[in-house]
């Protein structure tokens, strides 16, 4: 028995309509399958853009802690080095003071010997003049000028203590006035404190390697 036409065409639409359909739902399955996908491979790029940037992040804030421990050791030693120049200037200042000090000794040891003599000649010259037996007015003019010469000879000998000690007192002024001429100039030279770093925080906010403090390797 034959079905007639319209029958026949109906069931053939029929069946492409349920093909269509069930293409349709593959098709619709599929896609979400890609976008699942695609989002799954867009989370992992996140993560592993953010792992980069996390460990790009502790490499930068160890290198501003080796940088800080090195600035920390130079900044030591120049500070080391200013206390020995501080220790150093001062040495050279009082070696300067007790060379001016030991020529003031030895002028005045010089002018007691000196002053000695004079007193021994005036002694001298007195008895040569009793000794010529003349007396009145004469005897004692000539013994008032040995006294006088004597005089004369004293003055000079305490005018060179005074001008060797005004001479000790500058030299020592002088070495103390360089002395904090140098130590200026020494402290000139040292840096302001070194502070401290300050390190990137972990991008995202988890938990990053913090940096370490080597003050054994310079």
């Amino acid at each position: 028995m034959c079905l007639p036409a319209a029958a026949g065409a109906a069931a053939g639409a029929s069946a492409l309509s349920s093909i269509g359909t069930v293409v349709s739902m593959i098709g619709t399955v599929a896609g979400i399958a890609q976008a699942q996908q695609q989002a799954a491979f867009a989370q992992q790029q996140a993560q592993l853009q953010l792992q980069q940037q996390r460990q790009q992040t502790v490499v930068e804030n160890q290198r501003l802690a080796n940088r800080y421990v090195g600035e920390v050791q130079q900044q030591q030693a120049a500070t080391q080095a200013y206390t020995q120049q501080v220790l150093n200037n001062q040495t050279a200042a009082n070696k300067s003071f007790a060379q001016e000090q030991t020529k003031l000794n030895e002028a005045r040891t010089k002018a007691a010997f000196r002053a000695q003599e004079i007193y021994g000649k005036s002694i001298g010259a007195k008895g040569a003049v009793l000794a010529t037996g003349a007396t009145g007015q004469s005897v004692g003019l000539l013994a008032l000028d040995a006294d006088r010469q004597a005089g004369l000879a004293t003055a000079e000998q305490n005018a060179s203590i005074d001008s060797a000690a005004q001479q000790a007192a500058v030299g020592g002024e002088l070495a103390f006035t360089q002395m904090e001429s140098a130590n200026n100039a020494a402290y000139s030279k040292l840096s302001v404190p070194v502070q401290n770093p300050t390190f990137s925080p972990s991008p995202g906010g988890g938990p990053i390697e913090s940096p370490s403090y080597n003050w054994f390797d310079s």
